[in-house]
Order: C-alpha cells, then sequence, then structure tokens
C-alpha cells in the first residue's frame, strides 16, 4: 500500500505536519502531491545528516528501515551499488543523495523516481540535502 503521494513510506512523526500533509493512512503520511512527498524525503534525510549524523547508506537505511520491518540488510546492499559507494562512505554529494533517493522509492514502493524530478524539486522548493536549514 503507498499512502497518497507517499512514494518513500514516510512515517507519521511527532512533530509538525509536514508542508502539504493532508493525512495519514495507517501511519504513513499523504501528501497533497507527490512533489510534497519527495520534498519531505529531502528534508528528513538532511535532518537524519545534520541532527543524526547519519550520513552513510548503512546508518541511513537503518534508522529509516529498522530490521523490525523490513530485510535490512539487503535494503543497504540494493542502495549501495546503485549509489556507487561503500555501505560506510559517508554521503558527501547532492548526486549521492539523488541516487539514494531515486533506490530508496524504488525499494519502498516500486516507484521509478528520476534525478531530474528530485533536482526539480529541490530547485522548486530552495531545498538542500546539505544546507543547515
Amino acid at each position: 500500500m503507498i499512502a497518497k503521494n507517499n512514494i518513500f513510506n514516510i512515517r507519521k512523526g511527532l512533530g509538525p505536519k509536514w508542508k502539504g500533509e493532508t493525512g495519514v493512512c495507517k501511519g504513513f503520511v499523504e501528501f497533497e502531491t507527490r512533489e510534497h512527498g519527495i520534498r519531505a524525503w529531502i528534508v528528513l534525510m538532511r535532518t537524519y545528516r545534520v541532527k543524526y549524523r547519519c550520513a552513510t547508506v548503512r546508518a541511513i537505511v537503518t534508522r529509516f528501515a529498522p530490521p523490525n520491518e523490513n530485510n535490512t540488510q539487503a535494503y543497504i546492499k540494493y542502495c549501495r551499488e546503485r549509489v556507487y559507494k561503500s555501505e560506510i562512505t559517508w554521503l558527501s554529494t547532492t548526486a549521492d543523495y539523488v541516487r539514494l533517493g531515486c533506490a530508496m522509492a524504488k525499494m519502498e514502493t516500486g516507484t521509478e523516481l528520476t534525478a531530474h524530478e528530485i533536482y526539480e524539486v529541490m530547485i522548486k522548493n530552495k531545498v538542500s540535502f546539505l544546507s543547515e536549514k
């Protein structure tokens, strides 16, 4: 099941609503548009990097898709092969995160997300993986 426009299966947390959040379905955020869902994932990845110091494929996937709910090792392997980094190498460029996003969307919901879509959302919404805000 894919919650409306939530191609990453982002769960509803305790924090404030996401931009474009319209509701929750079985614990997963529903978004007004696909763009809002992508934007939320970008902001979430920035939060992982800045607040939690999670910036490797292993750290990100383990936090995002914990072993009690997923085959986390297979998920890590799938993502690292598409990011072209070892699972313990720090993701240091926007391109690293864009490749990760394409892999995670495919892994989470089978969605074929393009790099172009992620870049478009970043530009339009003025959000970045690497900035502090």
